[in-house]
């Protein structure tokens, strides 16, 4: 299946459906994106670089967009101050997801966040959604899989990859996504599933051993509060084989207030 497209919002971050023949007529047809992006941090009061506070992050994105185009890659932008302890936690390799299409052999640790997600497709002229379950699994490599499941009216399981890379400016941290193909167009020719609403939530943490004692460890920390508040932003790119299409577009969140 494809899901993706989003226009203006940050996060994470993704699912599935189908466009008909009559839809594929028309593709290439420019669209407006209109897109929506929405980060929360909690809580807003600040650790400190000497003693980082345990976080959750949640990521929105959305979009009203009636045509919307297919999302083919996004990169989300974290503020300065929010850190991830990715390494900390243990992993699930994307050939492990893949061998079962399922989390089944990821270790339970893995699991670091859950969210849901939108997909709408165009059947005959008439908007069909799918509705799918996101779950985030830490993955080797400083990859995290959203991994999106549905049911109707595609059977969808399917891990999305994003890499997470040192930011610039104001950002500490970006997760770089690129959307799969059979997420995209999924049924070759005919079928694509612009993704208008994408949730997930992260917020885990895990046990290490230092110094000869047991130690909690959160995915997410905050360390520092940047003047007027954490800033969150993302960038998009868009397939321009789908019947709808638009160019790059940038989303900025609304700074999360901190202290």
């Amino acid at each position: 299946m494809s899901f993706p497209r989003w226009r203006t919002l940050a996060g994470v971050t993704l699912a599935v459906i189908g466009v008909s023949s009559a839809s594929a007529q028309a593709a290439g047809k420019p669209v407006e994106m209109e897109q929506k992006l929405s980060v929360r941090i909690a809580p807003s009061k600040s650790g400190t670089s000497r003693a980082p506070k345990p976080a959750s992050i949640e990521v929105t994105i959305s979009s009203p967009t009636p045509e919307p185009a297919t999302t083919d890659t996004v990169s989300v932008k974290f503020s300065k101050g929010v850190t991830f302890n990715n390494r900390a936690f243990p992993t699930c390799s994307l050939a492990t997801i893949n061998a079962t299409r399922s989390l089944s052999r990821c270790p339970r640790g893995s699991i670091v966040g859950r969210g849901k997600a939108r997909a709408i497709g165009f059947l005959s002229g008439t908007q069909v959604p799918e509705d799918l379950s996101v779950t985030a699994v830490n993955s080797p490599g400083n990859t995290l899989q959203l991994f999106v499941q549905g049911s109707s009216p595609l059977v969808i399981a399917a891990p999305i990859t994003g890499r997470l890379v040192k930011g610039s400016g104001r950002y500490g941290y970006k997760l770089n996504v690129t959307i799969p193909d059979e997420l995209q167009e999924v049924i070759p020719g005919t079928a694509w599933a612009p993704l208008v609403y994408f949730n997930v939530k992260v917020k885990a943490t895990t046990t290490v051993r230092r110094g000869g004692r047991s130690t909690k460890v959160p995915y997410v920390a905050t360390t520092s509060c940047p003047r007027g508040g954490w800033p969150f932003e993302a960038d998009f790119t868009f397939d321009q084989a789908a019947p709808f299409i638009d160019g790059p577009l940038t989303a900025t969140s609304a700074n999360s207030k901190c202290s």
